[in-house]
């Protein structure tokens, strides 16, 4: 899918309007990479040594982001201000694995990489004197965002094949995010008025949702038109049902189970 255009419009990193959205958007950030902390659950719960090997791999990278970003910050002479709630509820951990993998890494973290190479990247003035090392740590934070989405893809498509039932409560759950995602973008115009780089908000929020959707199309579990009111009712139920079944989830280890198998010495 095209990358989103703003036209050319930036923020200028002198006004003081300007830096107080800056900041807004870059502290959703922090707290994203600082909730990195999770793959720690994550490793324990790591149902095979590839899935353990990936969150040994995430753990590293997301600590290593949360201190770019802090490193942004101080570049900018910009301090954090707490997340959105909605930031907050979106960046929650999930111990079923299966929500965690589709919610977290393959629709979550797709939506960080939309901020972060789609607004970021492309909105910060390349006239400022701290943008270009800026932009390089961007462009890192992106590329290993890239190979996040890319692993919760991989193992949506998995545990799909493996429980074809799962694709209604998916659903259900992505039609509840994309609700969600206008109350984000609400958040943001509320603290930007008529600002010539948010006006393009409504328009890259349904950029968003058409990649979401089409993520999820490619992943199989949207169908190719969007079903009638009573399905989407039907799945939304379910997908609600089944994340509240998820918070009295509990992580649970296997690998001390399996290694024997995993490393090849039993069939």
């Amino acid at each position: 899918m095209a990358e989103f255009d703003f036209a050319g419009d930036t923020f200028d990193l002198t006004s003081p309007e300007d830096r107080r959205i800056v900041r807004f958007v870059l502290s959703q950030a922090l707290f994203g990479e600082a909730t990195g902390v999770y793959c720690g659950k994550s490793l324990y719960a790591a149902h095979n040594l590839e899935a353990a090997r990936f969150y040994l791999r995430q753990a590293r990278q997301e600590l290593a982001h949360l201190e770019l970003f802090a490193d942004i910050f101080r570049d900018l002479e910009l301090t954090p201000e707490p997340p959105h709630w909605v930031i907050r509820l979106m960046s929650a951990h999930n111990n079923y694995y299966p929500l965690k993998v589709f919610m977290e890494h393959a629709v979550g973290e797709g939506m960080v990489l939309d901020i972060f190479r789609d607004v970021l990247l492309k909105t910060l003035p390349d006239a400022h004197p701290k943008v270009a090392d800026i932009k390089k740590k961007l462009v890192v934070v992106c590329r290993e965002e890239e190979e996040h989405v890319a692993w919760g893809e991989k193992e949506t498509r998995r545990l799909l094949a493996a429980s074809p039932w799962l694709r209604h409560p998916f659903y259900g759950l992505l039609e509840l995010q994309l609700s969600v995602a206008p109350m984000v973008a609400a958040a943001f115009a509320r603290r930007a008025g008529d600002h010539r780089v948010m006006r393009h908000l409504p328009r890259f929020v349904e950029h968003v949702r058409k990649r979401v959707w089409a993520q999820g199309q490619a992943l199989g579990f949207v169908p190719a038109e969007r079903p009638a009111l009573p399905y989407r009712v039907f799945a939304m139920s379910w997908g609600v049902l089944l994340f509240l079944r998820s918070q009295f989830a509990r992580s649970t280890s296997t690998l001390e189970k399996t290694y024997r198998a995993e490393l090849g010495f039993e069939a």
